[in-house]
């Protein structure tokens, strides 16, 4: 295969000086898309690829040597080409890659709405099957297939409307309304937080629908609307507090039980729960800004004294992130050797570019062209 890579760099460099066409441009595609065939076809990892690229630069520069064409434009020229011809396929085969995931996900958002339509049907059946028994039992059966839906609001997208339901409902009743939209609200919350990892933007996204929910539900009824914006301010917070509070116990158990928090989930959660206590601010007064002129003074002043006294939230974000510090600390002590021979690498590859970066701008300084030259031959010191 290199022995056909470099006879083809060879013919198509003196092709091109046969015809007059042997330019830095010429010399930089001949050598790209060779290279780039070549790397399409390579079974083999990065031993591979460095055999590739020493054969393509070795044929490269001794046909420019022999054409007596091999000038500091045309090496660098072999060079690059080489590296982007090396970068390309892989390039190309992501594209595709890219492209196959964006037709799964396609599918996957297809498959997930029957899945959605088969599991509201099911839960119609279920309610309907109630009608059977008498009223405890119905009562069961009602309440069972509401919490059923709560537990699947991201795949149902029923969140703001079973919000709004329960809200609603609770308001209709009459009987203790702050406390039970305090428990709809927080529990909602802790729930759809509940489905993925703690993030700033989904904390944002939650709380945001689950209070205007609420607020919109006494807003429609018209009564109850000062209790409910209370109370649904509050059970927002406890919701994320809840959530804040699970994520930081499953991160101090033991180190078997907490494996499957990897270095980049801890570093973002250690990094998303700091801003927590502001999401919790901007959601209020971005709640606000839509609401009622009751819902908006309640909402704006419970948003300032947050914001002036702070709240538990930022506390229990402090010792949420201070947990997430000390697991990588020790995952950081369990994999200390093992990156230690990457960090040479880095730390030689680092200083080879300082250097050429040196020696590029004292050659420069000296004498534009020739003192570049000189740099980048490793004779000016």
């Amino acid at each position: 295969m290199f022995t056909e890579l470099k006879k083809q760099i060879t013919d198509s460099l003196n092709k091109a000086k046969e015809s007059g066409k042997l330019t830095a441009q010429t010399t930089h595609e001949i050598v790209r898309d060779a290279v780039a065939k070549v790397r399409s076809e390579l079974k083999g990892g990065a031993d591979e690829v460095r055999k590739l690229s020493n054969a393509s630069v070795s044929s490269a520069v001794t046909a420019l040597n022999d054409a007596g064409e091999a000038t500091r434009d045309t090496i660098s020229a072999a060079v690059s080409g080489t590296v982007e011809g090396i970068r390309q396929a892989p390039a190309g085969l992501m594209e595709s890659a890219e492209k196959d995931i964006a037709v799964a996900k396609e599918k996957v958002a297809v498959e997930e709405e029957k899945l959605a339509a088969s599991l509201r049907e099911s839960l119609e059946g279920a309610k309907e099957a109630a009608n059977d028994f008498g009223d405890s039992i119905q009562t069961e059966i009602n309440d069972s297939v509401t919490d059923a839906k709560l537990k699947m609001t991201k795949l149902l997208g029923v969140t703001r409307d079973a919000v709004k339901d329960a809200v609603k409902k609770a308001i209709e009743s009459g009987e203790k309304v702050d406390e039970s939209v305090h428990k709809i609200t927080s529990e909602a919350t802790a729930k759809a937080m509940g489905e993925a990892r703690f993030t700033a933007d989904r904390a944002r996204s939650v709380s945001e629908t689950v209070l205007s929910a609420a607020i919109e539900a006494a807003e429609d009824a018209g009564k109850y609307v000062s209790e409910t914006t209370h109370a649904a301010a509050d059970g927002v917070r406890e919701g994320l507090g809840q959530v804040i509070s699970v994520t930081r116990e499953r991160i101090v158990k033991t180190r078997e039980e907490a494996q499957h928090f990897t270095s980049a989930e801890l570093k973002l959660i250690e990094k998303e729960v700091h801003s927590v206590g502001d999401v919790f601010v901007d959601t209020l007064r971005r709640v606000a800004d839509r609401s009622g002129k009751v819902s908006k003074k309640i909402l704006d002043e419970v948003a300032e004294d947050a914001r002036k006294a702070g709240s538990s939230l930022r506390e229990l974000a402090s010792n949420t992130a201070s947990a997430a510090r000390d697991r990588l600390k020790e995952l950081g002590e369990e994999t200390l050797e093992a990156g230690k021979k990457a960090a040479y690498i880095v730390a030689d590859e680092a200083s080879e570019l300082g250097s050429r970066m040196v020696g590029v701008a004292k050659g420069a300084a000296v004498g534009m062209w020739e003192g570049a030259r000189k740099a980048f031959d490793h004779k000016d010191k």
